[in-house]
């Protein structure tokens, strides 16, 4: 494991390595960073505002409490919205653990962190054909804007990655998932939950 400083996007989500999203880049403070990252090709992390208080939304507001383990993530592409609002698309690589927080002059949050390393690569199987398939379920939801060729389903990190991002749980649920560096026990968990939302369908 290795240390190095992250600019910090505080989310009010949580992505798996693998995962992708968009950010849309508002405050100057953070164009700032995002010009400066684009140009040197620099990472960025981000992780769970456990207050809920998202990067957009602490203007002329304390810092956002956080969880201690986020996503190193590598910007994919950048575009502007309707609105000429800065758009970027990251995918996560690596996650990593905070060791210490704090605020540049403009007030854009950074952190040393410490790179934890990749999880066990293990492959899927034909007991795994069953998630497989839910997962498959909630991409064709239409409110899911992952494109398919974004989506990994050799690997079991990346398939727990996905459900974990996906499924209708609470942010404090995926934060657990993402603190769990084993594939299979992730995996696991989230079996025992989709039995639980089963039970509760079933019976509600």
């Amino acid at each position: 494991m290795s240390q190095c400083e992250l600019a910090l996007f505080p989310l009010s989500s949580v992505l798996f390595p693998g995962g992708v999203t968009t950010l849309c880049i508002r405050e100057a403070r953070h164009l700032d960073v995002i010009a400066k990252i684009l140009k040197t090709g620099d990472s960025l992390g981000v992780v769970l505002a456990e207050d809920g208080q998202a990067a957009s939304s602490i203007e002329d507001k304390n810092a956002p409490h956080v969880a201690r383990v986020g996503s190193r993530c590598t910007v994919q592409n950048f575009d502007q919205n309707d609105q000429g609002q800065l758009t970027i698309e990251i995918q996560a690589q690596q996650k990593f653990k905070i060791l210490d927080t704090f605020e540049d002059k403009q007030r854009a949050m950074f952190a040393q962190v410490l790179l934890m390393t990749p999880e066990p690569v293990i492959e899927t199987g034909p007991e795994d054909e069953s998630l497989i398939d839910i997962l498959e379920h909630l991409l064709a939801h239409p409110a899911v804007k992952i494109a398919r060729h974004q989506i990994d389903y050799q690997h079991l990190a990346n398939l727990g990655g996905r459900l974990a991002e996906l499924l209708p749980l609470k942010n404090t649920v995926r934060q657990r998932m993402l603190e769990i560096h084993d594939p299979v026990v992730r995996l696991n968990h989230l079996e025992k939950i989709l039995d639980q939302l089963q039970t509760e369908a079933e019976t509600s």
